[in-house]
Formats: C-alpha cells, structure tokens, sequence
C-alpha cells in the first residue's frame, strides 16, 4: 500500500482529485496540499511513493510545480513525479524536471488510475527482485526483503539478512543508493530495513536502540533521524 502527495492550488480540483486518489486499491495514504512549501513538507515527513504536481501554480506562491517538483526530488529522491497541466506548453519542457509522465486537466479517472497503477506495480516488481551483492565470500543475490540491518565496520559493512551475517567492501553511501526508500540512513553507522523494526528505545538526549525482527545486531538511530521517521511508527499508521 502507497502514499500519494498531490498538489494542487484549486479547492475543487483538489477535493476532486483526492477522492480519486482514495479510492484507488493501492493507495492508503494521500498527502492533499495546495502550495508548494507544503509539497515539499510533506514530501520530506511522509517520502510518498507517487506525487501528482499541478505545474501552473496560484501567482501568490513562491514556486511552480516544476520548481517545487525539484525541490521534492532532492528531499525524498524516489518519489516518482507526475504533472498536471492544462497546457499542452508545458508536456515537453516539464521534462527538464524528469517526471514519469504528464496528465492533462480536466483529468480522466481512468487514466490516472492506470498510471498509479502502472507506477505502483512496476516499483512494486523492482523491489521483489533479487540483487547482486559482492561480500568476502563471493557474490549473493540478494532480495531486499530479506535484507534487515546494515552496519558499518571500518571502510567496510556487515550485512545481516535473515539467514546470515556477510562483510562487504561497499560503504554505507555506496549501498544506500542501491536501496530502495524501504531502506533508511537511521544513524552514520546503519542502515535498516524500515519494513523490519520492532521497536525504537530510547537511550539518551542522542540517540536511539533500534531492535529489528530476526536480526542479532541492535542498530542506533539518531536523534534528528528519529524526527524524522518517527511517524511511520505512530498509531495512526
């Protein structure tokens, strides 16, 4: 189930559209606003799966869509992006922003759900696959949901998944660009499987005890990452 951020400057097109988006299978959450420094917000708490970006924005905004959708790209980076227009002017240069795809308004419910879908599955798809991962004993394909905790050792990492413990000559940016947003930097010295933990303690002004399914190491979280996620582990969630 996926997160979907609109943005959109008209009230009723807004309502419209998260209606629409609502009611999609796939979808659980959908971030509505109607300006883009609330976009980008919302973008950085919740890194949304989908964002539908309406380019033209109200003159009293500080950004356009496509502004605001680089903005977006830089603070939750695979978040896929979408545009809404009502000018056909702007279907080949919004690409400089490097959206999936575009939709014209008025927006047809039958091709926007089909996109969501499209999108949702072909993420969906790329995560299931396997991943090729050279450690000390050779290369392992690895699944990504069988992959718990990263730590880092020295210049290098240990990897635990599920069924073993690896050392790997990869560094932590390294293998944080090769995961995806089910993965997360919790602290300069981890990386978790955000899909796997158990619970978050707290220990001290600094920092927190990360305990994650099935995994023997205990992870740390720092305190600004801790703001940062905090609200994927709320009630509401």
């Amino acid at each position: 189930m996926e997160t979907v951020l609109i943005l959109e400057d008209e009230e009723y097109t807004l309502e419209f559209l998260e209606l629409l988006v609502s009611k999609h299978p796939l979808v659980d959450k959908v971030l509505a606003v109607n300006d883009s420094r609330s976009a980008v917000t919302a973008a950085q708490n919740y890194l949304p799966q989908i964002a539908l970006l309406d380019i033209e924005l109200a003159p009293g905004d500080s950004f356009n869509g496509i502004e605001t959708a680089e903005m977006i790209t830089r603070v939750s980076p695979n978040t896929v992006l979408v545009f809404l227009t009502g000018y056909g002017k702007y279907a080949l240069g919004a690409y400089s922003a490097h959206p999936y795809d575009y939709l014209l308004k008025p927006v047809q419910k039958e091709k926007l759900n089909n996109m969501i879908t499209e999108i949702i599955t072909k993420k969906e798809s790329g995560a299931n696959s396997k991943m090729p991962l050279k450690v000390k004993e050779g290369t392992i394909l690895l699944s990504p949901d069988s992959l718990l905790c990263i730590e880092k050792n020295g210049k290098k990492a240990l990897i635990y998944t599920d069924q073993d413990t690896y050392e790997s000559n990869y560094n932590l940016n390294e293998l944080e660009n090769l995961l995806s947003e089910q993965f997360a930097r919790v602290h300069n010295s981890y990386i978790v499987n955000l899909s796997k933990i158990r619970m978050i303690k707290y220990t001290n002004s600094r920092s927190y005890q990360v305990l994650i399914d099935g995994c023997p190491a205990i992870a740390y979280m720092s305190r600004k990452k801790y703001e940062k996620y905090k609200h994927l582990f709320s009630p509401d969630n």
